[in-house]
């Protein structure tokens, strides 16, 4: 099931970059070859690129490419490694929870509010990709933390190496 759902995200993912590619190529074309700019792409490229942005995260997190300190928490013990680990994905968890719960506060705020050319909602095409995405970290987020914990408990020491 989660191998289809993360297909089905890295889709839009790809669509929405092609989309966007288009989508600009399209402004770029009618602005300087026929002289006659449209105003509707860079509205919608502005929507596409946040899109990426947001739900491109969520798969960063999917794939658990985000920064992170590694140097630093490779010099610490094994069993110390473990245990910040479990402690910053907490951290990670709390920090989308707010993220979902403003996110979602902020956006039905915005509903009423209209992008100036397209006319569409920025609280629903815009600003929704905040508990969307939100809520996509968050639950990768809890996997990651049951993941850990459940390494903690089972790990123990390498083959031919003793306790630290």
């Amino acid at each position: 099931m989660k191998r289809y759902f993360n297909g089905g995200i890295d889709l839009l993912l790809a669509v929405l970059l092609v989309a966007m590619t288009l989508v600009v190529f399209l402004q770029v074309f009618f602005r300087y070859v026929v002289n006659a700019p449209l105003s509707w792409p860079e509205e919608t490229a502005r929507i596409m690129i946040v899109w990426l942005s947001f739900v491109g995260g969520y798969m960063a997190m999917r794939e658990d490419k985000h920064l992170g300190f590694g140097l630093l928490v490779d010099k610490l013990p094994v069993a110390l490694q473990k245990a910040v680990g479990v402690v910053g994905r907490i951290f990670v968890v709390i920090f989308l929870l707010v993220v979902v719960r403003e996110g979602y506060t902020f956006a039905m705020s915005n509903v009423d509010v209209p992008m100036p050319y397209t006319d569409i909602s920025t609280g629903i095409w815009v600003y929704s990709v905040f508990p969307i995405a939100g809520v996509l970290m968050l639950m990768q987020s809890v996997l990651d933390v049951i993941r850990e914990i459940g390494k903690r408990r089972t790990s123990g020491p390498a083959p031919g190496k003793g306790r630290a």
